[in-house]
Formats: structure tokens, sequence, C-alpha cells
């Protein structure tokens, strides 16, 4: 009999984990709230440019791998410009640029004459900037879309419009979930609901603190063709689209963005973010046309949070940048959900587990 498993959220994390698992053989049904999702805010950046550590760059990293492989399977919007990132300079360029290289990071170092051939509508041009091939990007919420199609494709169901309830266990085991829309029976239950997560665990006693990170992310009406990478300045990230919009986080430094509120409204971050980017790209009409605002899911220290927790047939997974990891992270979940621990789960996961926060 396959196993039945019931993945609570259909944004990028549960839209992949579902994909590998029905791929398994496993009798999957995907329960989405329908509600606003981090994955649909998001700016769509797979990177590994930016990271906290040695490990926290291995699995970045390896997520860049891992779309290689999924887009072998199946179509996905994912594309490959690079990026030119200048956050840092002076003494700091330096210093990152040797840790990149410790890392074994695929980088190259550029001056302005080799930035401005590659980027000529860039006012403002930097003296160093980082160059970043292989890193790529996504439209995140096609790309939800398109990857929970594929797992329908191997017999995934998805119920909209519903709620988990509960989560129901009986001597220690998972039996099922209760929703909004009735009863579903499960011998494993994961937990890809963002932001959400920390509340359903609690019913556990298990405790995964989030921290509040609200992010703004606005769209131009489309314009010329300016930009070829993503470009990651220290007052502005921005990407442009097919169409010709930019997509920009209203915050300068998205990447690093500590805040817990958002100050002001996001009408007048959009609008000084549209400064900033006529500042960049001088001489071109932008002019904002949509906003999102979505509470990025991110664990008390910033890094992903992965694994069986609770009860028997009970497994968590958020993190912050899903978008990043999540081709990756459907592997590794199917894996461990389906086969236990593995030497290349155990590597890539190990620091992330967690019990790190006190749970069991």
């Amino acid at each position: 009999m396959a196993q039945k498993i019931v993945v609570i959220g259909a944004g990028v994390i549960g839209a992949s984990a579902a994909y590998h698992l029905a791929q398994a053989g496993c009798d999957v049904t995907v329960v989405d709230a329908g509600m606003g999702r981090a994955t649909d805010a998001s700016f769509g950046w797979i990177n590994a440019s930016f990271f906290a550590d040695d490990a926290h760059f291995a699995l970045r990293a390896a997520g860049i791998a891992a779309y290689q492989n999924m887009s072998q399977q199946i179509d996905i919007p994912v594309q490959t410009p690079g990026s030119l990132v200048w956050e840092d300079e002076g003494d700091a360029f330096d210093t990152q640029l040797a840790r990149l290289h410790a890392v074994g990071a695929t980088v190259s170092e550029l001056d302005r004459a080799a930035f401005q051939k590659l980027e000529p509508h860039v006012a403002h041009a930097p003296d160093r900037i980082f160059h970043f091939a292989d890193e790529c990007v996504a439209d995140s919420g096609a790309l939800a879309v398109g990857v929970l199609a594929a797992a329908c494709g191997y017999g995934a169901q998805v119920i909209s419009g519903a709620q988990v309830v509960e989560i129901v266990e009986v001597a220690g085991k998972i039996i099922g979930v209760q929703t909004t829309l009735g009863w579903l029976a499960a011998d494993q239950v994961l937990i890809a609901a963002g932001t959400g997560t920390e509340n359903l665990l609690a019913a556990f006693d298990v405790a995964l603190p989030m921290l509040t990170r609200p992010g703004v992310m606005l769209r131009t009406r489309p314009i010329a063709p300016l930009i070829q990478h993503v470009l990651a300045s220290p007052t502005q990230e921005v990407r442009q689209l097919p169409n010709g919009a930019l997509l920009a986080p209203a915050a300068a430094g998205h990447q690093g963005d500590t805040s817990d509120t958002i100050s002001g409204t996001p009408a007048d971050l959009a609008d000084v973010a549209v400064d900033r980017l006529r500042t960049m790209l001088p001489g071109h009409d932008i002019t904002w046309d949509r906003i999102w605002l979505a509470n990025r899911p991110m664990p008390q220290d910033g890094l992903p949070a992965v694994g069986a927790v609770g009860p028997t047939g009970l497994y968590a997974a958020t993190m912050h940048s899903g978008i990043t990891l999540a081709a990756l992270m459907g592997d590794l979940i199917c894996t461990e959900m389906t086969q236990g621990i593995t030497n290349r789960s155990a590597s890539l996961l190990g620091p992330y587990r967690p019990r790190r926060f006190g749970a069991t």
C-alpha cells in the first residue's frame, strides 16, 4: 500500500515536496488554504551569493544545481541570467571575495569597464563587482503552480480553500488531519505552511519560533529592455521580467533585511524604491503598477528548519529563501519521509533540524 501523505501548504516548498513524493509513488494530498503566500511575493532570485556560513553556502549551491535537475524532468519557469552584486566595497569587498573563494563559489570579479559592457544602461557604475554567472531567476508563483501540476500528473490531489484545523495523533503517531472541509487520513503529514508552521507545531508543544519579516515587492509598468542580470547594489535589488516590467523589493538590501515592521505605507515605500530605480536607470519612465506584501517564513536564527519532529509521522519544513531551496528541499524531504535519513540528507540538512529550538 502506498503511504498516504498530507502536505499542508501549496507554496513552492509544499509543491516541490508533493511532486517528489508523488513521483516516488506516495498517495499525496495537498491542502491549500488559498491565502496570501510568501511564494507569490518573492523576488525569485535563486542564489548562493547570500549565505550565513559554509554549510549554508553548500545548501544554497546544491539548491541551484537541483533546479538544473528538475528542469530536465518538467518545464519550469526558471532562467539563468546570472547576477551582478556590489553591496560591498573596499576592504569589505576583498574579505567577501576571499570568503567566496574559500567556499568554492563560482564567482568572478569585474571592473567598471567590464560592468558597463554588460549593463550599459546602469548609471553610477561601481569600481568592483561580483559576477555570479550561474545564478537563476524564477517566476515564483508560476513555479509553484507548475510544479504542483506536475505532482498531480503523478497522481497527487489538491484540496484548495481548506484550512487544517487539527493534526491528529493517536498513541504518539500521526493518523490524519481535520480540515474545514472534512477529515483526511494520513500515515505522515508534512507541514510546509510557511509562517503558519509555528502555530501548527505548538499544538504538540514543539517549539519552532519564527521571526516577523514582512516584505514589500513592487512591479513597474513594462519599459524597454534595460538590464540583463539580477542587480544587487547597496541601495536596490532589481531584475527585469520578460515583459519588460522591473521587479524590485521595496527595501534596500532585501537579502539581509532584518526589519520586523513596515515603516510607512506600502505605496510610500514603493515610491521611494522607484526613485532609487530612476537614479540607477536614468532617462526612463519608471512607474510602479503593483505591490505585494508578504511575511517571509524565517525561523528565529534566520536559517531553514527541516526534519521529522514531534509525533511519529510528522515532518516540518520552513525557510527563507524557499525559492532558492525548493527544488532541493522537495527531493530531500521526499527521501527522508520515504527512506529515512541518508548520508546525503544528513550532510545537507544536519545543521537545520528543528530540534535546535528545543523540539524533539
